[in-house]
C-alpha cells in the first residue's frame, strides 16, 4: 500500500481513455489499497478516488462518504471499491450540492446530480454487484464514475460557469 500523486486536471490521464478490467489480481487489489490510502491521506482529504487521478488509466473507483451523511448506511462504511463501475439508473429529485475534486485542490462549484442511482460493477472479491445508494454515496459514485469517461464536476455547469471555475483552477 502506497500514498501515490494526484495528477492535476489538464493531465493526460484524465481525459477517460481507460480500460477495464478481465480479473481480480494482486495488482488490482495494490491498485485498490493506494487508491483508498491516497485518498485518506492527501493534503485535502477526499471522499472518493478513480484510477485515472493517480495516472492509472484502470476502471477502479473507491470512495468512503462521511459516516454521518445522509445515504451513508451502516454497510456501506468505510471504503468501497467499485471495479469497472456503471450507474446504470440515475433517478430523484436533482440535488445541488458543493462538490469539489482532488485534482483540482481549492475550487469548488454547486453541482446538480440525481439523487439516487444503482451502480453495477465487481468488488475487490470479483463478485458482480449491483448497488442502489442516495444520498452522499450516489453523488460520490457519479463524480469518481465521470472521471472515468474523463469528465469533471464543473462539465455539469451551464458554459459560463464552467469558464469560471476552469479559471479558477488555472489560477491555483
Amino acid at each position: 500500500m502506497a500514498v501515490r500523486e494526484i495528477v492535476r486536471q489538464g493531465d493526460s490521464a484524465l481525459q477517460g481513455n481507460v480500460d477495464k478490467i478481465d480479473k481480480i489480481d494482486d495488482e488490482v487489489l495494490e491498485l485498490i489499497d493506494d487508491l483508498i490510502d491516497t485518498m485518506r491521506e492527501s493534503e485535502t482529504p477526499g471522499v472518493g478516488l478513480a484510477a485515472p487521478q493517480i495516472g492509472v488509466p484502470r476502471a477502479v473507483i473507491v470512495a468512503e462518504p462521511p459516516p454521518d451523511h445522509e445515504g451513508t448506511e451502516a454497510i456501506y462504511r468505510g471504503a468501497v471499491a467499485l471495479v469497472n463501475p456503471e450507474v446504470v439508473v440515475a433517478s430523484g429529485a436533482p440535488v445541488v450540492i458543493e462538490e469539489g475534486c482532488l485534482s483540482c485542490p481549492g475550487v469548488t462549484a454547486e453541482i446538480e446530480r440525481p439523487g439516487n442511482v444503482i451502480v453495477k460493477g465487481l468488488d475487490r472479491e470479483g463478485n458482480a454487484v449491483k448497488l442502489e445508494v442516495f444520498g452522499a454515496l450516489a453523488r460520490i459514485f457519479q463524480h469518481e464514475i465521470d472521471h472515468l469517461n474523463g469528465r469533471f464536476f464543473f462539465d455539469h455547469l451551464n458554459p459560463f460557469r464552467r469558464q469560471l471555475v476552469k479559471a479558477r483552477i488555472r489560477r491555483t
